[in-house]
């Protein structure tokens, strides 16, 4: 007899055997064939038991393999921490033992891990695949096998099983769970029958294999559909450089350039604002699933570069990340949508396996530059992105991106590094006096002011400073008017000023200076010069004090910061003991009787007004005897501002605007000229007689 597909020993045990042997011939005496053969006594063999029994992979693949080595197709997988591996295999009854038991147990002999748990399910229908009904039918520990009927063609001698492997949750990736079902039952074996579990060579393994996700966290990528990064088809040039390089412009902020270093870093420049809230930059970053499964990936904050960074801080729920210093990050898709998160508050992106998919970082940090006081370093932002296919809470990848913020301090020089915020330095200056660039010295016409322009951002910049003071000037026709005057900057050579920076001419006549790249961190020393013109008024006059404001601004080219100083002043002094000039011009010969005329022209040189100011013709003047000789006839004054009026007086009398004396001519022996220019009908302390004013008197007397 043939045996069947589960390899049965032969008769079922408990079959008797019968055999009666039978002779047929032909009869001599009729020469015909007998019609009752003639039979033999009747014998009978009992079958007895020969158990046995094998389990084998459900594909017909062949036994002998072990829990490292190769597997037939179907037996070994990558799954997930917590994952299970489902498996079939036949067990079959060998023997000839009908409802033959084989227990069943799970042999896990050099598995690299052990699995969490082995179960072994009964395959009801056979078809190799656990269903939900034999799943709930729960797991099995022995097997019950009919034995072969030798009279059908069908194989009854087989049932099949489900081998389940469960891995632990906590897998870690590239982990290996291996087990085979192993049978134990009763074999005849040396002509008996004894329990024997099958043999270790004799196994069939199947093997999980924990999945190793693959995860490439990146800088933006331009074309995600094409393997591989791509540098975007932009570029931008970094602040305090001339050349351009690959980079975009943050897509909530255009004005920030982001320059991108591949693979991991990207950093961006953001200009200044005018307002105080809070600053944000958008990155644009890129993740890439390398594996062979759909990855729904978690994104954090951490401080840790490369694999195995945990996040530095816990999400709030929605996803948001609070670090030191007021700084937060929160992370959107590329259209600016805020991702999902898990329930613990994880910012979730879906990647499918060997595709690139974008997203924002999105950092917000205090406005520093609204406080020039502040010293900002860089932001650093270490991505970490965490497969969602392993058991642990750690990245698999990061990327850095790096905010430069922007900041400066522009005023008087100090020793360190920065500026002074409060002094108000006072610098006196001799107007038509030389020119000069020496600091401290009050005998020329410039004055010198130290500054520090310090870059206490993070980037390096370049600046323009434009300063002007307002002059009040006086004309040739003594009125007073404003000059703009440029301030002029130069550098620092040995704490003196050196060379003029360079500068271009504004339509409206006021200069624009360019000073040389600053560093982060770093200061430039330049000099304010102020040349101040010949005809400058005084800041002081009448009793009273008034400086000159200069008013200073630098602003950064890139960052378009601009930061103020206008608190230095600068005095304007007299110009010393010319400033009134006396001319008089007369006949040099004359004879008693005759008319002598002169004039006397009196003028203001001073840069300010003088007041109380007339003219005296008297006895009483030095070297004077004007008024023994001669006898006064008349007397005529005009002025050539318009501001007042002439005023008149004899002997020492009250003032009059009438050029005609009120006493005889031949006693008058003094005459007084001046300009009432309050109009109080006097000349007092409140008149003021103007910067360049001119007084011309033409006197008249007689020879006696």
């Amino acid at each position: 007899m043939a045996a069947g597909t589960a390899g049965a020993a032969g008769t079922p045990a408990g079959t008797v055997i019968t055999n009666t042997a039978t002779a047929t011939y032909t009869d001599p005496t009729t020469n015909a064939t007998v019609l009752e053969p003639a039979k033999s006594n009747s014998v009978s063999t009992l079958v007895l038991e020969k158990p046995d029994f094998d389990i084998v992979y459900f594909t017909g693949a062949a036994d002998g393999t072990t829990a490292t080595g190769a597997l037939p197709t179907g037996y070994q997988s990558q799954k997930l921490p917590g994952d299970t591996l489902e498996t079939p295999y036949k067990v079959l009854n060998s023997g000839n033992v009908n409802n033959y038991v084989v227990t069943l147990a799970a042999n896990t002999a050099g598995s690299p891990s052990a699995p969490e748990s082995v179960l072994y399910y009964l395959d009801a229908n056979n078809d190799g695949i656990l269903d939900v009904t034999e799943r709930n039918a729960g797991p099995i520990t022995k097997v019950t096998i009919p034995v072969d009927d030798l009279n059908t063609t069908k194989d009854e001698g087989v049932v099949s099983i489900i081998q389940v492997i469960k891995t632990p949750n906590g897998a870690a990736a590239g982990t290996q769970y291996a087990a085979s079902p192993q049978g134990t039952a009763a074999v005849y074996s040396g002509n008996t029958v004894i329990q024997k579990t099958e043999d270790s060579t004799d196994l069939q393994y199947s093997r999980v294999l924990i999945y190793t996700p693959s995860i490439v966290n990146d800088v933006i990528d331009s074309d995600p559909n094409t393997p591989g990064r791509q540098d975007p088809p932009t570029t931008v040039t970094p602040p305090g450089q001339s050349s351009s390089v690959p980079g975009y412009a943050d897509p909530t902020r255009p004005g920030t350039n982001i320059v991108t270093i591949s693979p991991d870093n990207q950093m961006a420049y953001p200009k200044a604002d005018v307002d105080s809230t809070d600053d944000t930059v958008a990155f644009v970053n890129s993740l890439t699933n390398g594996g062979s499964l759909q990855d729904i990936i978690r994104l954090f904050p951490t401080n840790t570069t490369g694999a195995g960074g945990a996040a530095s801080v816990m999400p709030s729920v929605s996803g948001v990340f609070t670090l030191p210093g007021g700084i937060t990050v929160r992370f959107t898709d590329v259209a600016g949508v805020a991702l999902p998160v898990d329930g613990s508050g994880y910012p979730l992106l879906t990647v499918d396996a060997g595709k690139t998919v974008g997203y924002r970082t999105v950092v917000t940090y205090p406005d520093y530059d609204s406080d020039p006081t502040r010293n900002p370093g860089p932001i650093v932002i270490i991505v970490g992105a965490d497969s969602g296919n392993d058991a642990d809470l750690l990245a698999e990848d990061t990327s850095i991106d790096t905010i430069y913020p922007s900041q400066l301090q522009f005023g008087d020089a100090t020793v360190d590094l920065g500026t002074s915020p409060t002094p108000a330095p006072l610098q006196s200056v001799v107007p038509g006096a030389a020119a000069g660039t020496a600091t401290g010295v009050s005998t020329d016409s410039s004055a010198v002011f130290p500054m520090d322009l310090t870059n206490l951002g993070a980037y390096t910049d370049v600046y323009t400073l434009v300063g002007t003071v307002v002059v009040p000037v006086i004309n040739p026709d003594t009125t007073v008017t404003s000059q703009i005057v440029n301030v002029r900057y130069f550098n620092n050579n040995n704490n003196q000023p050196g060379t003029e920076l360079p500068f271009v001419t504004n339509g409206n006549g006021t200069r624009t200076y360019t000073t040389p790249a600053v560093l982060a961190d770093a200061e430039l020393k330049v000099f304010a010069v102020i040349d101040m013109p010949a005809n400058a008024q005084a800041t002081t006059f009448n009793g009273v004090t008034n400086t000159l404001k200069v008013n200073q601004r630098a602003t950064a080219v890139y960052s378009t910061i601009v930061r103020e100083d206008n608190n230095d002043e600068i005095a304007v002094a007299q110009p010393g003991n010319k400033g009134v000039e006396m001319l008089k011009t007369e006949p040099s010969a004359a004879r008693p009787g005759e008319m002598l005329s002169y004039t006397i022209t009196a003028k203001n040189n001073y840069n300010a007004g003088l007041k109380k100011f007339y003219v005296t013709e008297s006895n009483s003047n030095p070297g004077t005897n004007i008024f023994t000789w001669t006898t006064f006839d008349a007397v005529t004054a005009t002025k050539n501002f318009t501001d007042g009026t002439v005023m008149y007086r004899f002997n020492g009398g009250a003032w009059q605007s009438t050029k005609v004396p009120a006493i005889a001519a031949n006693m008058v022996t003094s005459v007084d000229v001046g300009v009432d220019t309050n109009n109080n009908g006097t000349v007092d302390d409140n008149d003021i007689f103007p910067a360049q004013g001119n007084l011309t008197v033409i006197f008249q007397v007689v020879i006696k």
